[in-house]
Formats: structure tokens, C-alpha cells, sequence
């Protein structure tokens, strides 16, 4: 199945903080999370903190942290952008 991805409008101020050096390594994450949540590559797995928020990665520095819809499973609602120190 294919995921719609759904940025909250955090997200999406989040993302355009981001360094340009490290856009292709987001695209790449993000088509994984949208075609593969599980991908091997993104390492997602449950953020501890907040239930039913999980965490990939975009590199070793970087993740992005997400949750599938509640009332839409097909969707991803994209939560945060970051480096791994503040998230």
C-alpha cells in the first residue's frame, strides 16, 4: 500500500529549517516512509515519549518523527523534523 503523507504545518516550518545539504537524504526518506514504513533504511521504530509517535531516520543526524492517521490508515501524518539532539 501506498501512504498519503500528511504534514502538519510544524512539519512543514520545520523542514524548510533544514540544511539544503541534506534535502536529497529527506526526499529519500520520505518516499521510503510513503511507499515502506518499515524500510530497513529509515530504522523506524516507536518514540518512547509519545504514544503512537514513531521516529525514522534520514541520517545518522537527522529523523523525522510521524504517526499513521487515526481515522485514515492509508495516511502518515508527518510530525517533526530534526536533528536527533533536539527531538
Amino acid at each position: 500500500m501506498k501512504y498519503k503523507l500528511a504534514p502538519t504545518k510544524q512539519f512543514m516550518k520545520m523542514l524548510k529549517a533544514q540544511p539544503k545539504s541534506i534535502e536529497k537524504q529527506i526526499q529519500k526518506t520520505l518516499s521510503h516512509l510513503q511507499e515502506k514504513p518499515t524500510h530497513p533504511s529509515l530504522r523506524s521504530k516507536k518514540y518512547q515519549s509519545i504514544e503512537g509517535v514513531l521516529g525514522s531516520s534520514i541520517n545518522m543526524k537527522y529523523r523525522i518523527l510521524w504517526q499513521y492517521g487515526v481515522e485514515q490508515p492509508d495516511r502518515i501524518i508527518l510530525l517533526f523534523i530534526g536533528d536527533h539532539e533536539i527531538l
